[in-house]
């Protein structure tokens, strides 16, 4: 993603932000999308809840 494509993406959330703060987030960008791709890696169907969940029947 470039400055320009960054800078639309901010301008459509409603923000007012200046050009300076702009650059800022857009240097920040790309460690937030590594933290994404660690923090989100797909799941085996064992973890899906419905899966684990054993319900106690009394």
């Amino acid at each position: 993603m470039n400055e320009t494509d960054f800078g639309t993406l901010v301008d459509q959330t409603g923000l007012t932000l200046t050009n300076d703060q702009k650059l800022v987030l857009f240097e920040a960008y790309p460690l937030f999308q590594a933290m994404i791709t660690r923090a989100t890696p797909p799941m085996p169907r064992e973890t899906e809840p419905s899966v684990i969940f054993t319900p106690e029947v009394k």
